[in-house]
Order: C-alpha cells, then sequence, then structure tokens
C-alpha cells in the first residue's frame, strides 16, 4: 500500500475513536451552546447509525443531567430560578410522573433540564434520579437517532400526527388529582 492510504487509514482511524468523544462532549456543552436535544440525536443518527448514535447520545444526555444534578445541589440560587421557571411553565400544583416525563422528553419545545429539574425535586436519592434520567432520556435518544438514520425520508405529514400524538399520551397519562387548600374547602361565613 502507498503511504498516502496508510496516512489515510491513520486519520480514519483516529477520528473513529475521537469523534464519539467529542460527539459526548457536544451533548454535555449542549445547554451552554444552547443546541436542541433533537438535533444532536438525529446528528448522531446521520453520523454513527441506529445504535451507536443512541449509545453515544445516552451516555452524553446522562453526563449532561448529572452535571445538571450537582449544579442544582450546590447553587441553590440555580435552583431557585429553575422552581419559578418550573411554576411559570408547569403551574404550582403540578407533578409529573416518570410516563408523562418521558412522553414531554420528546417533545422539541419543552426545556430539556427543565424536566431534569422536575425528576430532581420527586427523586428521593442521586440513584433513583439517575434511574428516572435513564428512563427519560432512553427514547428521546433513540427515537430522535432513528429519525437522523431517516431524515431523508420523513415529511412533515408524518411529523405533525406524531406530535399530536405525543401530546395527547401526555394529557391522558397526567396523574390526575386535585389539591384543594383547607381554606378554601372550609369557608367561614362573614357574621
Amino acid at each position: 500500500m502507498p503511504i498516502e492510504v496508510l496516512s489515510h487509514v491513520r486519520v480514519i482511524e483516529n477520528y473513529a475513536f475521537i469523534a464519539p468523544l467529542m460527539f459526548i462532549g457536544v451533548h454535555v456543552l449542549r445547554p451552554f451552546l444552547f443546541i436542541p436535544v433533537l438535533l444532536l440525536c438525529i446528528v448522531g443518527g446521520v453520523m454513527f447509525g441506529l445504535l451507536a448514535g443512541t449509545v453515544y447520545s445516552v451516555v452524553g444526555l446522562m453526563i449532561s443531567s448529572v452535571l445538571f444534578y450537582q449544579i442544582i445541589r450546590f447553587l441553590p440560587v440555580i435552583e431557585k430560578r429553575c422552581r419559578k421557571l418550573e411554576e411559570k411553565l408547569l403551574g404550582k400544583q403540578l407533578s409529573l410522573n416518570t410516563p408523562q416525563l418521558m412522553l414531554l422528553r420528546l417533545l422539541p419545545f419543552i426545556h430539556f433540564h427543565l424536566l431534569s429539574f422536575c425528576i430532581y425535586k420527586k427523586s428521593v436519592s442521586f440513584t433513583s434520579y439517575l434511574r428516572t434520567t435513564f428512563f427519560t432520556v432512553l427514547p428521546v435518544a433513540s427515537f430522535y437517532t432513528v429519525l437522523g438514520t431517516t431524515v431523508q425520508e420523513m415529511s412533515i405529514y408524518y411529523a405533525i400526527p406524531l406530535v399530536i400524538l405525543v401530546l395527547v399520551l401526555a394529557y391522558v397519562m397526567r396523574r390526575k388529582q386535585a389539591v384543594i387548600k383547607w381554606h378554601t374547602f372550609f369557608q367561614q361565613k362573614a357574621v
């Protein structure tokens, strides 16, 4: 083999090792670069294929979520801001369950770390946070990586009904309970 061909083979071998690390690194830096999760997962599907793209996206999203957990724990100011944002967007009384979080993560217009904050609030320990995060990250990474592998064939006529289906499922799977304050239920009559 000529030296030029061997040189190109070595470059490709080096990138085969570095490219996944760079991709995972971009997932970790994604919140600071304002890159949507779905875009990175689609790119992962295009670059690495279905299985490898899904694995790299899950690893990157899990690392990003662990960093978010640590930041929230050690910076109460950030937790307070997340709480205000959650109350503003989702309401004070809303408590999302894991299937709802899975479905909401699939929607491109729901902020990834807002849902991570919802998981943080309902988790009793770091391991429960990791478990719930993994179960909510796996569908989004899988779905959008598959979308990336078939991106040329996807039409808007399929995308719109799919988003509507996910919204309907999120509504149907909501927690069905009402919270009534004591003083609202037992209103005192003016004498």
